[in-house]
């Protein structure tokens, strides 16, 4: 199940520049989709003004790399939520998003 998140009131920050994501069964390997597309993780701080809050996630993104300053306002375009079950059982928290780019800047990426 995928959860569309409402981002009107949050803020990115670049906390980490991307990193391709490694195969699931070749971790020397960069993980793709299935038509082909390289799957990249960046690592963001969420700040709800609403509420006040912040936290760290992790975000992937497929297509070409995105091209973000760190420590840098970020726009998140299409955030869902992706939870899934490991193989002990453990909830696993995991995020994906249409695009990723530098304050309203033209990196692309596109969601798994």
């Amino acid at each position: 199940m995928r959860l569309r998140i409402d981002t009107t009131q949050v803020k990115f920050r670049v906390a980490g520049m991307p990193k391709a994501r490694p195969d699931f069964r070749d971790k020397s390997k960069q993980a793709t989709t299935p038509d082909g597309r390289p799957i990249w993780s960046v690592r963001l701080t969420a700040i709800d003004t609403g509420a006040g809050s912040t936290e760290t996630i992790w975000v992937e993104v497929t297509g070409q790399q995105p091209e973000l300053v760190l420590d840098e306002v970020a726009t998140v375009a299409g955030l869902v939520f992706s939870p899934w079950v490991s193989k002990r059982g453990e909830i696993m928290r995991s995020f994906r998003a249409d695009e990723i780019t530098q304050g309203g800047g033209t990196a692309r990426g596109r969601a798994a």
